[in-house]
């Protein structure tokens, strides 16, 4: 399985990054300052998303390796890639927190300190829940310590389980709302894919107990973004405009 995975990833990879850009394209032709947060996600997500997609083209950084194979290159790869993992599903959390004062007409419903307190402690949670077990890293003629991979892991799994949970709230409150807009209910329904389907995918990377199988988390967690994202797309695609009705008059003269 580590090998098919090897193969469709970066199919996967540009699949993932047409339809970011198609998001990215929409949302600056219609209302992205409503939705300014998604915008800067967005960007974010697609030029990371490229940038690890040229990168494993060229070094393998997604290959399986053992640590006798691998080289600094994807050792760097791997730093950062989950670096930028945890830093996206950050993203992704304050994108619900957002969405959910959106939803609640202004925050009449939902205290603004409420949600500002539930991003910080997903700020703070992860050092305190998990232990870090730095490692050094080495870049030049410096060293960089760096959280062990379990620590990013975990972090992600623990950033997208909240996500998804607070995600349910959201919907909660929309279907509560009098005044709940579809545009919403779809930029919900994408983003609750999305962090349901990466949250289920460490689930099942920790339960697969044989290496070659772990690629099976990821291929499930690509193919739940590439649907999360094709949502967004018909959720921001712009609204055709109304042709315009010729007078009866001029009908009547033909």
């Amino acid at each position: 399985m580590g090998r098919v995975y090897d193969l469709i990833a970066p199919v996967l990879g540009v699949g993932i990054g047409v339809a970011l850009l198609t998001v990215l394209i929409f949302l600056v032709l219609g209302r992205f300052y409503k939705y300014w947060m998604v915008l800067v996600y967005v960007t974010w997500e697609l030029l990371a998303t490229l940038g690890f997609t040229i990168a494993d083209v060229f070094i393998h950084g997604t290959s399986t390796t053992t640590a006798t194979t691998r080289t600094g290159a994807q050792l760097w790869y791997a730093r950062l890639y989950w670096t930028n993992d945890v830093i996206v599903d950050l993203f992704r959390f304050t994108l619900v927190i957002m969405l959910i004062y959106m939803a609640s007409e202004g925050g009449r419903r939902v205290s603004r300190g409420l949600l500002a307190g539930l991003v910080l402690a997903m700020l703070v949670l992860p050092w305190v829940l998990f232990e870090p077990n730095w490692r050094v890293v080495a870049l030049a003629a410096s060293h960089i310590r760096y959280p062990s991979t379990v620590w990013f892991q975990s972090t992600s799994e623990l950033l997208n389980f909240g996500a998804a949970i607070m995600n349910l709230m959201l919907w909660g409150t929309l279907l509560a709302s009098r005044r709940r807009e579809p545009q919403v209910l779809l930029v919900s329904l994408g983003l609750g894919i999305v962090v349901t389907g990466t949250a289920l995918a460490y689930g099942v990377r920790h339960l697969m107990g044989q290496h070659e199988f772990r690629a099976v988390g990821y291929l499930f967690m690509n193919l739940t973004q590439l649907i999360g994202w094709l949502i967004w797309c018909r959720a921001f695609l712009p609204a055709r405009k109304p042709r315009m009705k010729l007078p009866e008059t001029a009908v009547a003269s033909r």
